[in-house]
């Protein structure tokens, strides 16, 4: 295992972590949900983590809580249940007969595939689709990777987490199929490659840019960002 592949791993245990303490924001948090319903093995992770903090919980000192906080607290979770279940049921029936089939919750921020005025070209073989979440930290888009396309080197100016959803890749860290996530720290270079056996798509949550490397990759960046 390469340094990388080995920083990988070490990142992706806190970005679980993070998201059981809830201190991701809300494009991570739907990366790591969507990870989790596609990795059976991060999915028992995450319930041991739950399991500690109920413990941790069940030995802190209790705190009084105003009149009615109870109620309010109850009654913005329920109100935030309808509201998010009628949106997602909503997208759902977006989702295209010939399309692959995605994991939830991505899959309801997904438009058809041959929709053309949802999917920017950002170059041969490449598209892309931003996905419009509330809070709005970081970028957060959908990629579409033509099979054996090779995506031109690129540094990013902030970390860069990424979520197989269909499809492959590789690069200089390894090779990611649906449900693997790999991160790039901020100044990381790699060149990643769609597998050849069908079309990659993918989940990218980026806290920066990103930079093209080579004589056009300045410009070429200007057009991506």
């Amino acid at each position: 295992m390469n340094e990388q592949a080995s920083l990988n791993i070490q990142v992706l245990d806190a970005l679980l972590l993070d998201y059981a303490t809830g201190a991701l924001s809300r494009p991570l948090e739907l990366l790591v949900e969507t990870h989790l319903a596609m990795n059976a093995h991060s999915a028992k992770t995450m319930g041991l983590l739950l399991q500690i903090g109920g413990v941790l919980l069940e030995d802190s000192e209790p705190v009084s809580l105003s009149e009615g906080a109870l109620q309010r607290v109850m009654a913005e979770i329920e109100a935030e249940e309808i509201s998010e279940s009628s949106e997602a049921a909503t997208k759902c029936h977006k989702r295209g007969q010939t399309d692959p089939i995605l994991a939830r919750p991505i899959a309801d921020y997904v438009p058809y595939l041959d929709d053309s005025s949802q999917w920017r070209r950002v170059g041969i073989g490449i598209f892309e689709h931003a996905v419009q979440i509330a809070d709005n930290q970081g970028q957060a888009k959908i990629y579409r990777i033509a099979p054996g396309t090779s995506i031109p080197q690129h540094t990013h100016t902030g970390a860069e987490v990424t979520l197989v959803l269909a499809g492959g890749f590789s690069d200089e860290t390894g090779n990611y199929g649906p449900g693997d996530i790999s991160i790039q720290e901020s100044g990381g270079k790699h060149q990643p490659v769609a597998d050849n056996d069908g079309e990659c798509i993918v989940f990218a949550v980026n806290e920066g840019n990103i930079r093209l490397t080579g004589p056009l990759g300045r410009v070429i960046s200007m057009i991506i960002n």
